[in-house]
């Protein structure tokens, strides 16, 4: 819900309506305090009385978009929690009831937290909400949708790739929060999707379903080998040559995917949290012949369980957690006594070398990221050779 409530804000003319209790009001408050957005959008709050918690709030809610409609949205995303849902509410029928008779097109998200235990939910489930809102579209030949990117997001270093397919003569759509609701209803005019991250990945599905807009994702590669290949699906679809393009920096990835692979053999990992995409990286990880022991997931997203079907054929099953207190858990991965942990551990842990926090590759991908990767790991490897040994036990690893 916080989430949800934070990146609508972000949406230029995308209005919003959050269903639930006072609680749940006040704390969307907290991040999203303005009634109205800096275009003059909507972020109005919906509270349920003691009867409609026990009846249901349809003829409330319908009256609350109707009035959100007169009143200008252009668009409105409800924010469902809760209570709505264990009542048994029925939204898809609501909208469907009413949105006949508005101008504002009308789609929901069901963000309970009995069911969406973390954050993802509220990015991944939003975006995927905001494909109701789109119509289908003449293709537009050289139009790109990046799906996972804002227009001006200059935090995020940009993937080679993005200006390599402009200079091309593509022209690229950024789609994320940061985005605008126009942006997102012209999206199916794409010949291509991009996707660049986990968030993403349920919209671009359903835009390829319902719009047959078809997608590459990218978010997920990490072997340069699989790079290749969606680059040359690229490069075949829009009729482009990369010359030496990317010849310097896939070679980087190439020499430091040896180099780990020869150093990271037999050890054996686990994942904590602040990892941003798990099964992909596990997946190639244990490609590397790491042996996977444990996985800190925050999300399962529809797609993993190809990556899950993946691991376990590589002769894998590790155990699969959501950690919410690192410092309780602590005895448990001292117990299992890997040689290496990804993401968060507290500062007080002294046994488990750690790779720290992977956020900093949101965004993030192709060979620069693998190769920024694996950099980071065998620097760790470095660190633990020299700590135990005066020196680098395996010889340099500079490249």
């Amino acid at each position: 819900m916080r989430i949800a409530s934070v990146n609508v804000e972000k949406i230029k003319d995308l209005s919003s309506l959050l269903v639930g209790m006072p609680e749940c009001a006040t704390h969307s408050r907290l991040f999203n305090p303005e009634p109205e957005g800096r275009h003059g959008e909507l972020h109005w709050l919906y509270v349920l009385d003691a009867h409609e918690v026990v009846f249901g709030c349809r003829a409330g809610l319908i009256a609350a978009l109707r009035k959100m409609d007169k009143a200008g949205a252009k668009a409105i995303l409800l924010i469902v929690t809760c209570v709505p849902e264990l009542i048994g509410e029925d939204i898809q029928a609501i909208v469907n009831e009413v949105q006949p008779e508005l101008s504002a097109r009308v789609t929901f998200v069901l963000l309970g937290q009995f069911k969406n235990i973390s954050y993802p939910p509220g990015s991944w489930k939003m975006m995927a909400a905001l494909g109701t809102l789109m119509a289908a579209k003449t293709t537009e030949s050289s139009r790109v949708n990046v799906l996972g990117r804002a227009p001006a997001e200059e935090h995020i270093p940009l993937p080679s790739l993005l200006p390599a397919l402009t200079r091309r003569g593509l022209e690229l759509r950024y789609l994320a929060p940061g985005s605008s609701l126009q942006a997102f209803q012209s999206a199916p005019d794409a010949a291509l999707n991009l996707v660049v991250s986990p968030f993403m990945q349920p919209l671009a599905a359903r835009m390829e379903r319902e719009f047959g807009v078809p997608a590459i994702a990218l978010h997920t590669l990490y072997a340069v080998e699989s790079i290749d290949k969606a680059y040359t699906a690229l490069a075949a679809r829009f009729g482009l040559a990369w010359g030496d393009t990317f010849a310097e920096e896939r070679q980087q990835a190439l020499a430091w995917q040896k180099a780990a692979q020869e150093r990271l053999k037999g050890l054996r990992y686990v994942f904590c949290p602040r990892i941003d995409i798990p099964l992909p990286l596990a997946v190639y990880l244990t490609g590397l012949g790491m042996e996977p022991l444990l996985l800190h997931l925050e999300e399962y997203y529809p797609e993993d369980r190809d990556y899950a079907r993946e691991l376990t054929a590589m002769g894998h099953n590790p155990w699969v957690c959501r950690m919410v207190n690192a410092q309780a858990d602590l005895p448990v991965l001292e117990k299992l006594a890997p040689d290496l942990n990804f993401g968060y551990l507290p500062a007080t842990h002294k046994t488990i070398p750690c790779v720290p926090d992977l956020f900093d590759f949101y965004g993030q991908v192709g060979y620069g990221r693998t190769s920024h990767l694996l950099k980071r790991i065998v620097s760790i490897l470095d660190k633990m050779n020299a700590a135990k040994k005066g020196g680098p036990a395996h010889g340099s690893a500079s490249l």
